[in-house]
């Protein structure tokens, strides 16, 4: 299993997995990957914690199961413990997972708006503050590009519609 989720690397050790329980199916994802795993389930739940520690935690395991319980603020895995911020559902509102290419680059950050998620799927998945950075920069590039193109008479607005347009392609 955790061969699918790539190797660790100094790019991607403080990556967050995310794990998501549903009625017997554990899904885990990071950017760029998206795995699902059938399982036994009792309720519904996610968390996140890092890719690094339950890498550690799966290879070091000797059974062939793995019983995992989401506490509060922790992650059981076993005996083990891990930090992990957690949140629990009455509903599952906020269970589907924001799936990022690799890769991924401001337009995708920006796409997420228009593809439906919500403040709290993007709050858990700690993307508000790449969000707001990619709009930062979107600003500026406009800017700057509106100022090297108003020899040509192109307008800042023509720029931003254009933008726009691509942003909104799903």
């Amino acid at each position: 299993m955790t061969k699918a989720l790539g190797p660790i690397s100094k790019w991607n050790r403080y990556t967050e997995l995310e794990l998501t329980i549903t009625d017997g199916l554990l899904t885990l994802v990071i950017p760029g990957v998206r795995l699902e795993v059938k399982c036994e389930t009792k309720s519904t739940a996610k968390a996140t914690l890092g890719l690094f520690y339950f890498r550690d935690i799966i290879n070091t395991w000797n059974n062939l199961e793995v019983e995992c319980i989401i506490l509060d603020e922790a992650i059981k895995l076993g005996v083990t413990s891990v930090r992990a911020q957690t949140t629990f559902f009455e509903n599952d509102s906020i269970l589907r997972s924001i799936n990022l290419p690799i890769n991924y680059s401001d337009l995708h950050l920006l796409q997420l708006e228009n593809k439906g998620f919500t403040p709290e799927e993007i709050g858990f998945n700690k993307l508000v503050h790449q969000i707001y950075v990619a709009k930062r920069n979107l600003k500026v590039n406009i800017k700057n590009t509106s100022d090297i193109l108003k020899v040509y008479g192109v307008k800042i607005k023509e720029i931003e519609e254009l933008v726009q347009k691509k942003i909104d392609v799903k």
